[in-house]
């Protein structure tokens, strides 16, 4: 048996491989590339790599920022366009806010669908207090482990009796037993004629008023007055709107919650409206033992304040100095501004969204721990749960300051209580800070930022931009020819300040010129030369740079 062999087929006789026909794979010369007739003969690397680059899907394509309030047309965009939202707005039926990202999860072609966007949500901040939202205002049911102390507030709403502390220390009548002797001075009476001031510290020969070193007393609505609050510290920095009417990083006291009495500052009689009812007993002949008043001998001609018992009338604070600690008097200093002290109660300040409520996030659930200041008073309501002894009323029908002539040497204030109604005066709290009144009136206090301005222009010539009034300008242009951008001095804007610039039109390039010799980047201009092309420069007062 014979066998043959026959010569192998000759390389030129093989085909070149193609969908439809086996054969031979090769890399196309420079001529059959240049000459480009088909891919059999045209097939480079680079041609190999593009055709490998289309037939991946999927790929996410960063865009660039994306105006929510003055949004871009997509009726165009594909499928895994990115987008970073840079003004807040409601577009396609969805509210976006800064920092959210916009993503293409369908090639639009050419019809705008809010199926094909997704909403990726890159906001932090708290949802919600006590499950609730907007503008949030808490009762005592919110609060877990918060007892129903009283309605009002005031003792009758209180079990029991107060038990006065006998002491005989400072010579007050509430102190002292028996009937007080008053030494003969004077010709007339009346404060003009008696020799020294009446004990309330540095201000005693003070007036009432908003000029410097007089004594703050609020207005007829019970708010303070309009005087400069700039020295006030703990105020509000910057999706709850507001906690019980207040902004900005929310510590709350008892008087912000509905239903809850006044005694959630120091828990003292002091908190509380209204005066005790004292039982009738005689076992010791003292006032507090006592029905009635006692009298007193007729002191109309005589009686100087070194010789009287007691304090001129002015509420709580009348044996109080003025300052910035715990219980003193609020007094305005020689520029006629409030002093440095914790304005963190006042109400009715510029508005600033809440970062968090007693340092908590997300959904606040509060407990009683979460406000400072509260008093111990949640388990029986009773007097004996509070601190300190009750203020009793004038015991007296003569001889008392009320019944001298004029009144005491401190302006308009001086026979009104402390407390947060029309005209009193004001006291700082237990933690010196101003007790919760109307601050509408306070100048000096720093508001929220504003958001920056917009313009959208369609123009023909070039644009010279003029000095910013704020910190941020966005500038969205769709011009019909060739256009160039005349940025104001970096100086002139200052550090921080940044500019937002797009060219949404076809075929026409913005060309954006930094003042003088400055630059963007190094470079002496930047060209912004497709549609939706956009452009973010911050400046430090000298130069521009892209971010």
């Amino acid at each position: 048996m014979s066998v043959m062999f026959l010569p192998p087929p000759s390389a030129s006789s093989i085909p070149d491989a193609s969908e439809t026909v086996s054969g031979k794979i090769r890399i196309a010369t420079s001529a059959e590339a240049t000459a480009g007739t088909n891919d059999l003969t045209a097939m480079t690397p680079a041609k190999t790599k593009s055709v490998v680059d289309a037939a991946v899907v999927g790929g996410v394509t960063y865009q660039g920022t994306f105006d929510a309030s003055a949004p871009a047309d997509l009726s165009n965009a594909t499928k895994g366009d990115l987008y970073i939202i840079s003004v807040a707005g409601t577009y396609q039926g969805q509210t976006w806010a800064v920092g959210d990202h916009l993503l293409i999860n369908a090639d639009m072609g050419g019809t705008l669908d809010p199926a094909k966007i997704d909403k990726v949500d890159n906001t932090d901040s708290v949802t919600s207090v006590a499950g609730r939202t907007g503008a949030v205002t808490l009762s005592t049911a919110d609060i877990s482990g918060l007892a129903i102390v009283a309605s009002t507030g005031a003792y009758s709403d209180l079990t029991g009796a107060p038990t006065l502390a006998t002491v005989a220390t400072t010579g007050a009548y509430s102190d002292l037993s028996g009937t007080p002797s008053l030494a003969t001075v004077a010709t007339t009476g009346a404060y003009s004629d008696l020799s020294g001031t009446p004990t309330l510290g540095t201000a005693a020969a003070e007036d009432v008023g908003t000029l410097a070193g007089n004594v703050v007393q609020l207005d007829g609505s019970a708010r303070l007055p309009a005087v400069d609050g700039s020295q006030l510290t703990n105020l509000p920095a910057a999706p709850v709107t507001s906690v019980a009417g207040k902004t900005g990083a929310v510590t709350l006291v008892a008087g912000d919650i509905s239903g809850l009495a006044t005694v959630a500052t120091t828990g003292a009689y002091s908190d509380l409206t209204g005066t005790p009812t004292l039982a009738t007993v005689a076992t010791t002949g003292a006032y507090s033992d006592l029905s009635g008043t006692p009298s007193l001998a007729t002191v109309a001609t005589t009686g100087a304040y070194s010789d009287l018992t007691g304090t001129p009338t002015l509420g709580t604070a009348a044996a109080e100095d003025v300052g910035t600690l715990a219980g003193n008097v609020v007094q305005l200093d020689g520029t006629a501004k409030l002093p440095a002290v914790d304005g963190s109660q006042l109400t009715n300040l510029p508005s600033a969204p809440v970062t968090s409520v007693a340092g908590k996030t997300g959904a606040v659930t509060l407990v009683a721990g979460d406000i400072s200041g509260l008093a111990t008073v949640a388990t029986t309501g009773a007097y004996s749960d509070l601190t300190g002894t009750p203020t009793l009323a004038t015991v007296a029908t003569t001889g008392a300051y009320s019944d001298l002539t004029g009144t005491p040497t401190l302006g308009t204030a001086a026979a009104l209580d402390v407390g947060t109604s029309a005209n009193n005066v004001v006291q700082l709290n237990g933690s010196a800070q101003l007790p919760a009144v109307d601050g509408s009136l306070l100048t000096g206090v720093t508001a929220s930022a504003s958001p920056p301005s917009v313009t959208v222009s369609s123009p023909a010539t070039d644009q010279t931009l003029t000095s910013p009034s704020g910190i941020e300008e966005v500038y969205i242009y769709t011009p019909s020819a060739n256009i160039t951008v005349n940025l104001v001095a970096a100086a002139t804007c200052g550090s921080g300040f940044k500019y937002n610039i797009k060219n949404r039109a076809s075929g026409f390039t913005v060309t954006v010129d930094p003042n003088g010799t400055e630059t963007i980047d190094g470079a002496t201009t930047f060209d912004l030369d497709t549609q939706e092309s956009s452009l973010t420069l911050v400046t430090d007062g000298s130069s521009w740079f892209i971010i």
